[in-house]
């Protein structure tokens, strides 16, 4: 005796284990604030996001935007301002990196997102803030491990 030729779809069996789970469970009692979490986690997931408000930009974790600047480097620019004659940028460096030595003839902030480096001898870590004066000089920028950098600095950069 042979047995039948039988194919089940995947959407019928999820129906099946949908159909199933539901049998299983029993209903459960939520005090007040954990149904309230529970309502608020369900409708943010439903709800279709905010869009930005004008005048605002938005960026993704996405690798869009980003260009390799010199061995090691990646920058994605977020803002550029001409007539203030300023840019803010992500600065990712991988490990091993290097940038050489250069000036600032603006203020310079440096904002450390991740990693660390070290900026000539002094070692730079995730959350520490760096605020390079005008006219100031920075030695060159290592990292051993790779770091990603917030920057607010001059635009366009000061030529070599």
């Amino acid at each position: 005796m042979s047995t039948p030729d039988v194919t089940i779809t995947d959407a019928a069996l999820g129906q099946v284990v949908f159909e199933s789970l539901g049998a299983a469970l029993k209903p459960m009692a939520l005090d007040a604030s954990a149904k309230a979490r529970m309502q608020a986690r369900i409708l943010q997931s439903v709800q279709p996001p905010v869009p930005p408000p004008a005048g605002t930009a938005t960026f993704t974790p996405a690798n869009d935007g980003w260009i390799d600047s010199a061995p090691n480097v990646r920058m994605k620019w977020l803002r550029t301002d001409e007539v203030e004659g300023t840019q803010e940028l992500l600065i990712r460096l991988g490990p091993g990196a290097v940038v050489p030595e250069h000036s600032h003839n603006k203020e310079e902030h440096m904002v450390i997102l991740d990693g660390e480096l070290h900026l000539g001898s002094h070692l730079l870590r995730q959350g520490d803030v760096h605020i390079a004066p005008p006219g100031s000089w920075h030695p060159p920028i290592t990292t051993e491990r790779g770091a990603l950098m917030l920057l607010r600095c001059e635009y366009p950069f000061p030529p070599g």
